[in-house]
C-alpha cells in the first residue's frame, strides 16, 4: 500500500522550476528579439521537468482518489485559467493594436483561437490557431493528464507495469530515431497523433513512474547513514545543475536530450523519496514563492517579449537579457499577488454569505 500522506511543498524542486522557467523565457526571448539563441538554446528540455513534476502529482492525485477524470481535469483547468486567459487577452489585444485590423477581422481572428481558449490547441485539430505558443505545454498536460488519470483509476497495475513504460520507450525511441531530439510540439506525428500529445503523455508517464518508485522507496523505510545521504544529496544537486547548465551551454536538438530527461527523472525520484536532505537547504519560504510565480512567468513571457520587440527594439544581448528577466519576474509577481488577493477576498465573501442568517 502506498504512503499517501500529504507532504509539504518541496522548495528544492520549486526553485529549480523557477530556474527552468527563466531559461525557457530567455530562449524564447532570444529567438524572437534577436532571431538567434547564443545561450539557452537547449532550454526546451526544461519543459520535460514540468511534465515530470505534473505526472508525479497526477499519479498521486489518482492514488488519493480525487474525483473522476473529468472532475479532476476540470479542477486543474479552473486553477490554471485566471492567469492563462489573462495572458491570452493581453497578447491578443497587443497583436490587434499592432496589426490595426478592422472589427470583423478581429472577431474572425478571435474565433480562430477557439481551441486555444479551452486548452485544446495541442491535440492536432485542423484549423486550430495558436497565439500564445508556449502554452502548447499546458494543453498537452491537460489532455494527456486526463488520460493518465483515467488509466490509473481503471487499472493502476496495468498502467504502471505496461502502459507507462511502453509509452516512454516507444515515444522517446520514435523521436530519437526520426527527429533526433525532443523539441517537438506540433510538427510530427506518431501513429497519427500529435507529437505534442505523445511527448506529453510519455513525459507525464515518466513522472508517474517516478512517483511509484519514490513511494516504493519510502515504504521500505531505508535507514541511511549521514554520509550516504550527503552523497545522494550531492548527486541529486549535480544532476539538476547539470541539466540546467546544459540548457545554457549545450548544443540544441541532439540525442543528449533524452539523457537529460532521465537525469531529471533520477533527481526528482531521489528528492521525493526522502533519501536526500537538500529540502532543508531550500526550506526558506522565498524558494517556494519563486516556484509559485513560475507558472505566471510562463504564460506571460510572450506578452513581455512582444512589448520589448515593440518598445525597445535595439538593445544589446546582455542589456536586453538583464532587463527582460527582471521585468517578466516583477510582472508575474504583481499579477500572482493580485489574483491571490482576489481569490482570498472571494473566499471570505462566500464564507460570510454562508454563515449569514
Amino acid at each position: 500500500m502506498s504512503n499517501l500522506t500529504r507532504t509539504p511543498r518541496n522548495n528544492e524542486l520549486e526553485i529549480f522550476r523557477f530556474f527552468f522557467i527563466c531559461a525557457i523565457a530567455l530562449m524564447h526571448f532570444s529567438n524572437s528579439y534577436f532571431h538567434s539563441c547564443p545561450y539557452f538554446s537547449a532550454a526546451y528540455i526544461g519543459t520535460e521537468y514540468f511534465f515530470l513534476m505534473s505526472g508525479y502529482m497526477i499519479m498521486k492525485a489518482a492514488d488519493l482518489g480525487k474525483g473522476s477524470p473529468f472532475s479532476f481535469t476540470f479542477h486543474r483547468m479552473k486553477k490554471l485559467y485566471p492567469h492563462y486567459i489573462t495572458g491570452f487577452i493581453l497578447l491578443f489585444v497587443l497583436t490587434l493594436f499592432v496589426s490595426h485590423k478592422e472589427i470583423l477581422e478581429q472577431i474572425e481572428t478571435l474565433f480562430g483561437y477557439g481551441f486555444e481558449l479551452f486548452f485544446l490547441h495541442a491535440v492536432g485539430l485542423k484549423g486550430s490557431g495558436l497565439l500564445n505558443y508556449p502554452t502548447w505545454y499546458l494543453s498537452s498536460m491537460i489532455v494527456s493528464g486526463f488520460f493518465l488519470f483515467a488509466l490509473v483509476r481503471l487499472n493502476r497495475k496495468l498502467y504502471l507495469t505496461i502502459i507507462a513504460p511502453l509509452a516512454v520507450l516507444v515515444t522517446y525511441s520514435f523521436f530519437s530515431a526520426n527527429v533526433g531530439h525532443l523539441d517537438v510540439w506540433g510538427g510530427n506525428q506518431l501513429l497519427g497523433i500529435s507529437d505534442a500529445l505523445t511527448r506529453g503523455f510519455a513525459s507525464l508517464s515518466l513522472g508517474a513512474l517516478s512517483y511509484h518508485l519514490s513511494q516504493y522507496i519510502q515504504n521500505r523505510n531505508l535507514q541511511l547513514g549521514k554520509h550516504l545521504r550527503l552523497l545522494l544529496s550531492l548527486l541529486e544537486l549535480c544532476l539538476l545543475l547539470g541539466v540546467l547548465g546544459a540548457c545554457f551551454v549545450a548544443d540544441a536538438h541532439t540525442q543528449y536530450d533524452f539523457y537529460f530527461v532521465f537525469m531529471m527523472f533520477v533527481a526528482i525520484t531521489l528528492s521525493l523519496s526522502g533519501l536526500t536532505d537538500l529540502k532543508r537547504v531550500f526550506s526558506h519560504p522565498v524558494f517556494g514563492f519563486m516556484g509559485q510565480i513560475s507558472y505566471p512567468m510562463y504564460v506571460y513571457q510572450l506578452f513581455i517579449i512582444c512589448l520589448f520587440c515593440l518598445l525597445l527594439p535595439n538593445l544589446s544581448y546582455g542589456s536586453a537579457a538583464m532587463v527582460f528577466l527582471p521585468t517578466l519576474t516583477v510582472f508575474a509577481c504583481v499579477l500572482y499577488i493580485l489574483f491571490r488577493y482576489i481569490k482570498k477576498r472571494h473566499s471570505s465573501h462566500n464564507a460570510y454569505n454562508s454563515t449569514a442568517p
